[in-house]
Order: C-alpha cells, then structure tokens, then sequence
C-alpha cells in the first residue's frame, strides 16, 4: 500500500478509492465505516481505513 498518513482527510480518501465528493462523504457518514468527525471535518485512522478494505476485499473474493 502507498505511504498514507496516519489520519487520512475525506480528500485523501476520495482519491486513493477513486470516488467522488459524494460518496466519500456517504461513506464516512456511514456506521460501518471507520471514520470520527472532529470540529466538523471527517478524519479515518489509517489503521481503521486498511482494516476496513481488507473487510471489504474479503467479502468479493
């Protein structure tokens, strides 16, 4: 995986998953998604967010 920081901005996250504004922003607003909002920005704990690929890439395969 490409160097991330450790908290990733939904900026970040839209163009690391290839997404737009809108979905980034229904993802991190989504219960299932590891993200917490902190003084009205989202973040995503790198951790979190590679955790939650992993998830997801197991349930395609």
């Amino acid at each position: 995986m490409t160097q991330l920081p450790e908290l990733i901005t939904v900026k970040e996250l839209q163009s690391y998953l290839g997404i737009g504004r809108d979905k980034a922003y229904a993802l991190v607003k989504s219960k299932s998604f590891p993200a917490v909002k902190i003084g009205g920005r989202y973040y995503v704990m790198k951790s979190g967010f590679v955790s939650w690929l992993e998830r997801k890439i197991g349930k395609i395969y």
